[in-house]
């Protein structure tokens, strides 16, 4: 190796730790803007408390001790990894260091995700496919642990590509990945159906019967050892049992915002993304193995049905695709002689190149510079449609206690403040029937009357949103009063008996 094309490395390098530290300082900045997206998630609050509570106890929950509803059902904390986590960043920095770990996570992801489409696209295409995931996700850039999960999800799908396009089973060592995304969020089931998917492409698309034999064996071994490794977390299967069980709740999950279907009136830029991209593969005639088509239409289904798996869609679908394009269209495949010259392409292609270490201590050195000025000075603090905090000192003021029917989105706050809650963010603990209930009692959409579930549960105080319609059949029931009302909460008693 010739000095120049050491130096010609060391230049690479740089560009590769560049390109991570201003999607790190550009998300950083985005959230200083914009504080209540990072911390808007409702859950976070809970997440952040159970990490704390698995450090003072050393040891994870098995059962409910935040409601009183469940109190004592067997309940486990599936994504322990995360929260405990999330748990050391908010002790180390309040909310700016939950959000610094949020934005790292963030930052390392979308860089991973730019790397792994350079092996087989040019800079220009491997970028756009950036740039239209970071478009999709946008709404999701919250602060909780599915966001901690996007590193590995990214080396699992590339892992799986990688095996078929090479025409073997997946490497071992992408059995480490599956172990921590286990331990980090429920979405590691979905790397356990694309397993699935990929390895029957890839034995269909075997060239002959003895080819086809020894991908069948591999890929079975892998898959075998990928559901043990699934299974190595406190809680053994039971993590892949409950997370099939949060889907169970179907038509309940439309409750919760983030499992809803996608409204393009909110989000027209993803809308964009996918007429854009639907405009590009018919125009162009994309053409795909029956397979591969199934997995990224897959992928959409998901996405259309729950705005939530936007990342899903946006981060995977492109890495799925991207050794297909660059068959298909030799114009946007790679250049193995890239980076080997000082143009501006060259320069660019080289990022998919490993760091060096003098580059990466620099770069980490960055990072650790702009988290501890938004630790500092950013300011950051969750938005009080998740954080009712004045309604809540007024509650400790004026002592009031015993049963709380809440707002599901004020649960983790409630959680975290130590109070019991009536419900929660934990769905998979409180079921479809217990949610739908509850949803149409508090919304007046028939049901419970909710004067009958206020004397089922001997509810003593409400805390609901002011914008709910329950608040309006509480203002004339008899035996309540509203007791404390401010732009985030309204809060009623029941009056005393005599």
């Amino acid at each position: 190796m010739t000095l120049q094309d050491d130096a010609g490395k060391t230049g690479h390098s740089r560009l590769a730790i560049i390109a991570g530290l201003a999607l790190f300082a550009a998300i950083s900045a985005y959230y200083c803007l914009r504080p209540r997206l990072v911390l808007g998630d409702p859950d976070i609050w809970w997440h952040v408390h159970i990490g704390k509570d698995i450090i003072a106890n050393r040891m994870v929950p098995y059962v409910d001790q935040y409601s009183y509803t469940f109190e004592g059902q067997p309940w486990i904390a599936k994504e322990w990894l995360s929260q405990l986590l999330m748990s050391v960043a908010f002790k180390l920095g309040g909310w700016g260091g939950v959000t610094v770990l949020a934005a790292g996570a963030l930052a390392v992801s979308f860089a991973m995700m730019l790397r792994l489409l350079l092996r087989d696209l040019r800079p220009l295409p491997a970028a756009v496919f950036v740039l239209a995931a970071i478009a999709m996700t946008l709404p999701h850039f919250l602060a909780r642990p599915a966001v901690l999960a996007f590193p590995f999800m990214l080396l699992w799908m590339a892992g799986l590509v990688r095996a078929v396009e090479e025409r073997r089973a997946p490497a071992p060592l992408l059995l480490l990945v599956m172990l921590l995304w286990v331990n980090l969020h429920g979405s590691f089931i979905m790397g356990l159906l694309l397993g699935v998917a990929f390895a029957v492409e890839a034995v269909v698309g075997a060239r002959d019967a003895t080819e086809r034999k020894a991908l069948l064996s591999g890929w079975v071994r892998f898959g075998i050892a990928s559901f043990l490794a699934a299974c190595i977390t406190p809680y053994g299967p039971e993590s892949i049992w409950v997370t099939l069980r949060i889907f169970a709740l179907d038509d309940t999950l439309a409750f919760i915002a983030e499992w809803k279907s996608p409204d393009f009136q909110k989000a027209p830029l993803q809308e964009l993304v996918l007429l854009i991209a639907l405009y590009a593969a018919l125009s162009r005639g994309l053409k795909l193995p029956l397979l591969r088509l199934l997995i990224v239409l897959g992928l959409l289904h998901l996405y259309l049905r729950y705005a939530f798996n936007a990342e899903l869609l946006a981060m995977l679908a492109p890495l799925a695709l991207a050794p297909l394009l660059a068959r298909q269209w030799p114009a946007l495949r790679h250049d193995p002689a890239a980076g080997r010259d000082g143009s501006l392409p060259g320069q660019a292609a080289a990022l998919a190149l490993p760091a060096g270490r003098a580059a990466a201590v620099v770069g980490v050195a960055c990072c650790a510079l702009i988290a501890l000025g938004l630790v500092r000075y950013g300011g950051i603090v969750p938005p009080l449609s998740t954080m009712p905090s004045t309604g809540m000192a007024y509650v400790k003021q004026a002592g009031i206690g015993g049963r709380v029917l809440n707002h599901y989105v004020f649960g983790g706050y409630l959680i975290h403040a130590g109070v019991p809650t009536f419900i929660d963010g934990r769905g998979e603990l409180y079921g479809r029937d217990f949610i739908k209930r509850y949803a149409d009692t508090i919304g007046l959409r028939g049901g419970e009357p909710l004067e009958q579930l206020l004397e089922r549960n001997r509810i003593d105080w409400t805390f609901m949103p002011p914008d709910q319609p329950a608040n309006r059949l509480l203002a004339r029931l008899p035996g309540w009063r509203q007791a404390y009302a401010d732009e985030a909460a309204v809060i009623f008693v029941r009056e005393r008996r005599e």
